[in-house]
């Protein structure tokens, strides 16, 4: 979805990074709901990776349970390996490769949560903060800092800005909660829509 469809329903369509593991604390998997829940409160279409468990499974039955919608994108070897997952209703893409899957993703997508995860949130996110950091890329990105999980990922970042091979200013912003980030999303997104339709 993108800026002149928003002006149709209201709501944004927002990327949830995030991972298949509950991690080793429920706070992960709440935090997941919540932003789910907040989600479908504002009219914003859930746009994640097709998962079932984890922290991505919590997300998706929170936009569900409060009749949200959703995209899952998912590549083939994974729908294949994760076919007995249960899901909430959404509508589905399968792609050939997880390349595909990120590139769909982002070409759906109003903006970007970062939830904790693994690798392939790890992956997602450097995606995104790469093409905003070479400057061909504008839409927030927003990591949400449930336990502190960002924390270690901000001093590597900070680093490597301090031997100069990152700039100093980030091309993303840290959260403490679900709230937060959907307010973050929402506030240049409100501003941009007026601008266009100006």
């Amino acid at each position: 979805m993108g800026w002149s469809e928003m002006a149709n329903n209201g709501g944004l369509s927002i990327c949830v990074f995030c991972g298949a593991s509950a991690g080793d604390s429920p706070v992960y998997t709440q935090v997941g709901y919540e932003l789910g829940k907040r989600l479908a409160a504002g009219n914003h279409r859930l746009v994640y990776g097709a998962g079932g468990i984890g922290v991505m499974g919590a997300v998706a039955r929170g936009v569900a349970d409060n009749n949200g919608s959703i995209v899952g994108i998912i590549p083939e070897f994974l729908r294949d390996r994760e076919k007995n997952d249960a899901i909430p209703s959404q509508k589905v893409v399968v792609t050939e490769d997880l390349a595909r899957r990120k590139s769909i993703m982002m070409d759906l997508s109003d903006g970007f949560v970062c939830l904790p995860g693994g690798y392939g949130t790890l992956d997602e996110l450097l995606e995104v903060i790469s093409m905003k950091a070479m400057g061909i890329e504008d839409r927030p990105v927003v990591l949400v800092n449930t336990q502190g999980f960002w924390e270690s990922f901000v001093e590597l970042v900070d680093g490597f800005a301090g031997r100069r091979f990152l700039p100093e200013e980030k091309p993303f912003v840290i959260v403490g909660s679900a709230l937060e980030a959907i307010e973050y999303i929402e506030s240049p997104a409100r501003a941009r829509l007026v601008a266009t339709m100006e």
